[in-house]
């Protein structure tokens, strides 16, 4: 399991008694500090990419008042290598001026010979309030693998 920690960046966890008790992992799978995660990095979500390695996606925020969609890669599931920009980043559309974060993906049906598809929904906020705060949506936009 990939959950964040405050003040460090995504961390795993592992189970062994079938997920009812987690143990923290040594180390930092994706640590704060770039241009698009310093402030922080969480809600991470996790999918096998079809060369065997996986694909994460998560939250981050420069600033408080701004947050991306961000992603990154791994072989082994334990050092993930960053992507130097953002997936989605704030106006991208009317719906998400200030904020992009908190993300699920599904896969889309698809036929032979057809590349995978995938809809990721997040939450997004329009920025139309004080601070940067305002009307808080779900987003979908379809993506290719």
């Amino acid at each position: 399991m990939y959950v964040a920690q405050r003040g460090r960046g995504i961390v795993s966890a592992i189970s062994k008694d079938d997920g009812v008790s987690f143990e923290i992992e040594a180390g930092i799978r994706v640590p704060l500090g770039d241009t698009y995660d310093g402030f922080t990095a969480f809600a991470p979500e996790i999918f096998r990419i079809h060369n065997g390695g996986y694909r994460m996606y998560y939250a981050g925020y420069s600033e408080p008042n701004r947050a991306f969609i961000l992603t990154a890669t791994s072989h082994d599931g334990f050092n993930w290598t960053k992507d130097s920009e953002p997936v989605i980043s704030p106006g991208d559309s009317q719906f998400d001026q200030a904020k992009c974060s908190e993300m699920t993906l599904m896969a889309l049906p698809s036929t032979d010979g057809e590349r995978s598809r995938y809809r990721l929904f997040y939450e997004a906020c329009d920025g139309t309030a004080e601070d940067e705060r305002g009307v808080w949506r779900i987003v979908g936009r379809t993506m290719g693998r």
